[in-house]
């Protein structure tokens, strides 16, 4: 894929550096040339500098044939503009903004613009450490609004189908794994002492799961 990420800062820098490291095309945007030491000297990616909202810097980087485009830099307003851009006037497929205040990330979110906000994120990881230490996040999707838990079945559920789990729009049994080999549950596929489950959860029914387990 061709990526173009606009913002070298801590974020960026090592994101271009993991996307490089799997093969991708880079090209990463910044006006501070400085910034680029946080890349490394073996990054084989492309450096930009200017604004990345700029079309003359965006062309340069590659922005007409880019496959996705992200905005990482520290200002919510250069990162909306910069995918705004990238979006409208581009087309690219793909964009992703970071927007640290939540309500503006959910009006961009309405617009197309896939947005991640650092600030919403963290609010709701702190809340799941302190309120539910008993809960085993192997994934959080969106900004948090979805997890993906990990839990063994203990006696108190044992016995039971793992359809009885499941409530429509808030938690789903995605898999169990059993000696080592993992399946999907259909209805009525029962639980055994020590299945490993794999649930996509709400984070506003994670109370009501953990009374379902018994944890």
């Amino acid at each position: 894929m061709k990526i173009i990420i606009m913002g070298c800062g801590r974020v960026g820098s090592q994101l271009a550096n993991l996307l490089v490291m799997d093969g991708h095309t880079v090209s990463i945007i910044d006006m501070d040339p400085k910034s680029f030491n946080r890349l490394g000297k073996n990054f084989k990616g492309e450096k930009v500098v200017g604004f990345g909202y700029d079309k003359e810097v965006l062309e340069k980087a590659g922005i007409e044939s880019a496959d996705a485009f992200t905005a990482v830099t520290e200002g919510d307003n250069r990162n909306i503009i910069g995918a705004l851009v990238a979006k409208r006037e581009y087309s690219v497929p793909t964009v992703v903004a970071r927007i640290y205040d939540p309500v503006r990330a959910n009006v961009y979110n309405k617009l197309g613009i896939t947005t991640i906000s650092p600030t919403r994120w963290g609010a709701n990881k702190i809340k799941e450490l302190i309120c539910h230490s008993g809960i085993n996040s192997q994934l959080s999707l969106g900004n948090g609004e979805v997890e993906i838990i990990e839990v063994e079945v203990s006696p108190a559920i044992s016995g039971f189908t793992s359809d009885k789990i499941n409530v429509p729009g808030e938690i789903m049994v995605l898999s169990i794994t059993r000696l080592g080999k993992a399946f999907i549950p259909v209805v009525g596929t029962v639980m055994n002492n020590g299945d490993l489950l794999h649930i996509s959860v709400a984070s506003t029914a994670i109370t009501q799961l953990k009374r379902m387990l018994g944890i």
